[in-house]
């Protein structure tokens, strides 16, 4: 009898499983990817986030050492609305360290590595936040001059690569990424200008389940750029960029406005601050972010 009781029960149970909502199923877990949108640019000639096309002399090495902060870089809304509120992750402190080489005069090759120093937020519905601290996913890249001139227009062609590694459980990896992109800027004695043009690569996540929204999905996008940035200045240097991520895969786009500004402090030290706010209601793009570094070259450029 007992056994044939089993039996009946789990006839019911492969019934009534598919029927049940498919929210009530996904809740207990949060789909993983990497949380970290915004790529520092490694050699840093054009700004600190926007590359105008040049690639670093033959020879020089350049080293960048980054604190970053992030408020609500993951939060469920369905439009923009700047301000206090809750969210899965809700503050975010990492470090990245960034290294440009320029091998040859055309080629430069890059990297940068982060490390998420602490973070956390509220759960939601039976998810609990992602906190904690570890290793981000570290990028590798390779940028090649197309045109290089001391002064006009510059135009590279640009891939970087996500390497397997990293914390799922942060929020600090995806199974795949890749970012091809084109860069163009032109360069003037007291300033330049840039923009750069690409497409991030990766695997799809549905976070619709979790926050009953449909267009809460995290995917493969278009990232596009722009930069103006001042070269006049013997020890200051000031910066705008606007960086944007519009979805291949649905979802909603996102953008970013920062400011930076840069000291020379010596010929091979350079000090900086960056911030500004993110705008639209991408679930992924950051209410705020701050990051304050300083870098190391083996000789001045601008």
């Amino acid at each position: 009898m007992s056994s044939r009781l089993a039996c009946v029960l789990l006839s019911a149970l492969s019934v009534l499983v598919p029927l049940l909502p498919s929210s009530a199923l996904a809740q207990s877990s949060l789909p993983t990817f990497n949380l970290e949108r915004l790529e520092l640019d490694p050699a840093a000639l054009g700004s600190l986030v926007v590359s105008t096309g040049r690639v670093l002399p033959q020879g020089m090495v350049r080293v960048g050492v980054q604190g970053h902060y992030e408020y609500l870089p993951l939060h469920f809304q369905t439009r923009w609305e700047p301000g206090g509120g809750m969210g899965l992750v809700e503050n975010r402190f990492s470090a990245d360290v960034t290294i440009a080489v320029g091998v040859l005069s055309w080629l430069q090759l890059d990297a940068e590595v982060p490390y998420i120093l602490g973070q956390g937020g509220s759960g939601h519905r039976d998810v609990p936040a992602p906190e904690g601290s570890g290793m981000g996913a570290p990028w590798v890249g390779a940028r090649v001059a197309i045109l290089n001139p001391d002064t006009g227009f510059h135009l590279a062609a640009d891939v970087s690569t996500q390497l397997p590694l990293g914390s799922k459980a942060l929020l600090a990896r995806d199974e795949y990424a890749v970012h091809p992109s084109l860069q163009l800027g032109y360069l003037a004695d007291g300033w330049q200008v840039g923009g750069q043009a690409g497409v991030l690569l990766r695997e799809k996540r549905d976070l619709g389940p979790l926050s009953d929204e449909k267009k809460d999905l995290i995917g493969s996008e278009l990232r596009l750029a722009a930069t103006v940035t001042s070269r006049a200045g013997e020890l200051t240097r000031g910066e705008v960029s606007v960086v944007t991520g519009i979805p291949l895969q649905g979802g909603r786009a996102g953008a970013e406005l920062l400011v930076a500004i840069r000291r020379h402090a010596t010929s091979w030290l350079d000090l900086y601050v960056l911030g500004g706010p993110g705008v639209g209601a991408g679930m992924d793009t950051p209410t705020f972010r701050f990051i304050a570094g300083a870098s190391f070259a083996t000789s001045h450029v601008d």
